[in-house]
């Protein structure tokens, strides 16, 4: 480090960054904006701003806006049919009117942070406008002549290669994701080659070095093609949108080519370490962005842990040696990334795909074909006439073949057993250990040279990251009970430290693919990859529309053992219908009836259903719903679906008390009846409920009934999710908005 000050400057300079930005919270995007602060969302505002960049969908054009007059970023969402009046190009300004909405903070753990997700990028509201109008048509020249070459290479590639491939390679060429097949795009993240959709390192590093050396053999200097190149290299970035990885590659490749036109030599730790400061200095919360962190971690992972087995040329190799070579050290550069990353890896997506560090293998070398094929095939289709078009056609029809592959590859990957590895979101304590191990591993290794006992440390700090705190102290054998937030719906999750999870419903009536989006994620946080049982209470879609989802989507999501339903005589349809989805997934189905229960003897853990029964006199739907009662030790909780009329009368001859209760029916003033709650008598009472829903759930008559009965009263709608946890004599409550809050 003595003969590198530079790197040294680099490195201390990024460490007051971070502390700056984590510890003392400086830049302005952490807080509230001024248009959050004096707009009420779902007002309607008329505000005017310059249009820095635009993006078409399907049915909007999306136009990103800076509105001085509040300070920040907006996002513009204009109907497409409205957007034919006046063209609205980079540089305009622009007056809009429209209803105001601001981004959506997780409700559940583990669900995607919206609203941290703009925030970052300094954008802090968004306006679908009603009507708009260009207030000065002065544009930014160079930037819209690159949006259009990027709507036009995108026309080109879709024309060529069809609508499928066209939008894959649009999305590995230009960044552009709009059109992609979302279960080929969910394929690919979850055999780990998602990073090859995504403008990556590996894409710029190949076409800025790739223009740059074509430069220098037709004779350019190192000046003339530097600067060429590095112009080429940022108008291409600008082009695609800045991305995170793109402006890590983009500084490392200017520090890189900088480097041969001051005849120095290149330092990559020292590049990494200049492109973190610039990438901190214009957006500091990208500090926490999962791009950032895997992008720098992977390089890091090439810097720090791949020099730790050299891999020596032999003149004399056979081809089968060589062969061999390039295997096992693609194979040790492709575990050296990973054992950097995996700590982000399972913070932001809860799982590790086992194959990835094989698959790519053969990935990443034909990204090479791809990449080449796509920028000359769609030069020669543009550059030259005539012929130009049919030879690059020809040369852009060599991508569909790579990609058939990748697509096979995943496809087979995906049936393998222990494809994905559901390991939770790791806690802070668990992330500081790895790291703690694995720099102390390194540092034994670079000193004493004993490689595979450095190596092997290095593997042992891996199961702190499987192993979750409530499951090792011995003061938190604890059930938990989380009713989740599925909108306007219902889902809970209990889970025992013995290792039985079970989920009651699952559906929702205003938040599309809840199974996907919102159960899933929570699932995968908390490291469960298999349910043992899903109770299902009955044929409304909002208690099972999600679990249906999740039926099909078995091999990319959560493993469901056992559909267990009301008895044969409440199955309406709908219930019949998601049986044989069952079934069509590998998933059993049972029947529950009065008196059947499953249980975890290790924790004194027992669900039991009270009804319904088959000789019940009650209708199909709302009266029928499965009635089932948990309890452990000293703790008990009521599930009641959405009981009301004949069955709430017929439940009433059926119970005691009990401690919680799920209130039926989201509060429907039509359930929870007084008499009921005279029985029950619980001293919380949960409630599955959508914010603003229609319904107007729950009722003032059923809180009001509920206060009477002397019980606390919490909603998903002003709490999010609800966790309940229980030793089996006293129990505890969380919520995941006044969590998020501290």
């Amino acid at each position: 480090m003595r003969e590198r000050p530079l790197c040294v400057f680099c490195l201390l300079f990024l460490i007051v960054q971070i502390v700056l930005i984590r510890g003392f919270r400086l830049e302005k995007d952490w807080y509230p904006s001024l248009l959050e602060k004096t707009v009420k969302e779902g007002s309607v505002l008329t505000t005017a701003g310059v249009v820095s960049y635009t993006e078409i969908k399907k049915d909007y054009l999306i136009v990103y806006l800076t509105a001085k007059s509040y300070q920040t970023n907006i996002i513009v969402y204009i109907k497409q049919e409205n957007s034919s009046n006046q063209h609205i190009s980079i540089g305009n300004e622009i007056e809009v009117t429209g209803e105001v909405t601001y981004f959506d903070e997780p409700r559940n753990p583990g669900n995607f942070n919206q609203k941290f997700f703009y925030q970052k990028q300094g954008i802090h509201g968004s306006i679908f406008a009603s009507k708009y109008q260009i207030i000065n048509a002065s544009k930014n020249i160079w930037k819209e002549s690159l949006a259009q070459l990027r709507i036009r290479w995108k026309n080109l590639l879709i024309k060529t290669l069809g609508e499928t491939d066209g939008s894959t390679m649009s999305a590995i060429l230009l960044g552009d994701k709009n059109g992609l097949d979302g279960n080929l795009k969910e394929l690919y993240q979850k055999n780990g080659i998602g990073h090859i959709l995504a403008i990556s390192g590996l894409h710029m590093t190949f076409i800025g070095l790739g223009f740059y050396q074509i430069l220098r053999k037709r004779g350019f200097s190192f000046v003339s093609a530097g600067i060429i190149g590095i112009l080429f290299l940022i108008s291409y970035s600008v082009m695609i949108g800045n991305g995170v990885a793109s402006v890590r590659a983009l500084v490392m490749f200017v520090v890189r080519i900088g480097a041969d036109m001051a005849g120095r030599v290149y330092d990559m730790l020292t590049a990494l370490a200049l492109a973190a400061i610039v990438i901190l200095v214009w957006r500091p919360l990208y500090l926490y962005d999962a791009g950032f962190l895997l992008s720098f971690g992977a390089i890091l992972g090439i810097l720090l842990i791949h020099p730790l087995i050299e891999f020596k040329k032999k003149k004399d190799s056979s081809i089968a040696e060589k062969l061999g070579r390039k295997l096992w050290e693609g194979l040790w550069g492709s575990l050296s990334i990973n054992l950097m990353i995996l700590p982000c890896m399972l913070y932001f997506f809860f799982e590790f795909p086992i194959y990835s560090v094989f698959m790519n293998l053969l990935v990443i070398p034909l990204m090479s074909i791809v990449l080449g094929a796509g920028v000359l095939g769609s030069f020669l289709s543009v550059a030259i006439p005539f012929a130009g078009t049919f030879c690059g056609g020809i040369i852009l029809l060599i991508c569909r073949p790579v990609l058939a592959f990748y697509e096979m590859l995943c496809k087979i990957c995906i049936r393998f057993p222990g494809n994905h590895l559901v390991l939770g979101q790791p806690e802070l304590w668990q992330i500081i250990l790895y790291y703690v191990l694995l720099g102390t591993a390194l540092l034994y290794a670079y000193r004493k040279r004993r490689w595979a006992v450095s190596i092997a440390l290095v593997v042992l700090s891996l199961p702190g990251l499987c192993i979750r705190w409530n499951e090792i102290h011995p003061l938190r054998q604890e059930i938990s009970i989380t009713m989740l937030d599925v909108g306007q719906g219902d889902g809970l999750v209990i889970k025992s430290p013995g290792g039985m999870v079970c989920m009651i419903d699952g559906g929702s009536s205003d938040v599309s693919e809840v199974g996907k989006y919102r159960l899933e994620p929570y699932l995968k946080s908390q490291g469960i990859s298999t349910l043992n049982y899903v109770f299902v209470s009955h044929g409304d879609s909002d208690h099972y529309n999600g679990v249906e989802e999740m039926l099909q989507r078995q091999e990319f999501g959560v493993r469901i053992r056992y559909l267990v339903l009301p008895v044969q005589e409440m199955m309406d349809d709908k219930l019949k219908s998601l049986a044989m989805t069952a079934h069509e997934n590998g998933t059993e189905v049972v029947t529950i009836s009065p008196g059947d229960s499953v249980s975890d003897p290790k924790d004194d853990l027992s669900i039991t259903c009270i009804q319904p029964g088959k000789d019940d006199q009650i209708e199909t739907g709302n009266a029928g719903s499965m009635v089932l009662s948990l309890t452990c030790r000293k703790f008990d909780m009521l599930f009641t679906g959405d009981v009301e009329g004949a069955g709430e009368e017929l439940l009433e001859k059926r119970l005691d008390a009990y401690e919680v209760l799920k209130v039926a029916h989201h509060g429907s003033k039509n359930s929870s009846s007084k008499e009921l709650l005279d029985i029950v008598q619980p001293k919380l009472s949960l409630i599955s409920a959508g914010e603003k829903n229609r319904y107007g759930h729950p009722h003032k008559e059923t809180i009001t009934r509920l206060k009477e009965a002397g019980s606390r009263i919490l909603s998903t709608q002003d709490y999010g999710a609800i966790t309940v946890r229980t030793d089996g004599n006293s129990f505890t409550i969380r919520s995941e908005i006044e969590y998020n809050m501290k």
